[in-house]
């Protein structure tokens, strides 16, 4: 047997509706305080409080869960591979090569090359293989910040 609804139930119902029927959430929450403020709804405050906590919860854990995706083991250490090999593609073809803009060359020649080998997306080859330049450049501003931090102040 079905349960009947109360005459609160199905109100809320409607109203609840019509708040996840809004586009924005701007709008909902305008909608919220005014259904809020209105007497004739007094009886439904708990089911709205519920509602809109239940709601926000199932919000925050969905952008909890959106973290990226993991590659396999065996992709990881085929990227590393193809990586490692496109470096010493390059050495070969560059021998006299040194400094930091050739190095950045070199980064971005072996991303490529493992990128376009393993079918892997380039963002995720460079997170496992950060730009040298970039190293180096954060190297120098830590360097320089623990330098300001030590030095007498005048």
């Amino acid at each position: 047997m079905r349960k009947r609804r109360t005459p609160n139930e199905e109100i809320f119902a409607l109203v609840l509706r019509r708040w996840q029927s809004l586009p924005s959430e701007l709008e909902r929450a305008r909608f919220f305080l005014a259904v809020l403020g209105d007497e004739r709804f007094a009886d439904l405050l708990p089911f709205m409080v519920d509602a809109a906590l239940e709601q926000l919860d199932e919000k925050q854990a969905g952008r909890t869960g959106r973290a990226r995706s993991k590659i396999s083991q065996a992709k990881a250490t085929r990227i590393a591979e193809e990586f490692s090999a496109a470096m010493g593609e390059w050495e070969k073809k560059h021998p006299g090569a040194s400094g930091l803009e050739d190095a950045q060359r070199a980064w971005r020649f072996a991303v490529g090359r493992a990128h376009t080998r393993t079918g892997a997306d380039p963002k995720t080859i460079k997170r496992r293989f950060p730009d040298p330049l970039e190293k180096a450049r954060d190297r120098g501003r830590a360097l320089a910040q623990a330098l300001r931090e030590r030095s007498p102040r005048k």
